[in-house]
C-alpha cells in the first residue's frame, strides 16, 4: 500500500496550465481595487473591509466575446 502511495505522489503533471499571466499591455485591462484605511474606515470598524471587490465574466451583449465587470470597494466599478 505504501509503495502505491509513493508512486502516485511522484507522478508529474504534464498537462498545460489552465491559466497564464497576461500583462495589461496585451489585455488592455487596467483595474486596481484600491482601498484606503482612515481613522473612521478601517479593519477594526469594518471587519469585512477587504471583502467585496470582485470580477464577473459573461457574454452580456451576445457578441460572442466575454464581457468583464470589475467591482470595487471604495471606487467606481
Amino acid at each position: 500500500m505504501a509503495i502505491l502511495f509513493l508512486f502516485s505522489c511522484s507522478k508529474r503533471n504534464k498537462e498545460k496550465p489552465l491559466f497564464r499571466f497576461l500583462p495589461s499591455t496585451i489585455t488592455k485591462i487596467d483595474f486596481i481595487n484600491q482601498i484606503e484605511e482612515t481613522n473612521e474606515i478601517n479593519i477594526l470598524e469594518y471587519l469585512y473591509m477587504y471583502n467585496g471587490g470582485g470580477v464577473a465574466i459573461g457574454d452580456i451583449n451576445n457578441d460572442g466575446l466575454p464581457d468583464i465587470y470589475f467591482s470595487s470597494n471604495q471606487n467606481s466599478n
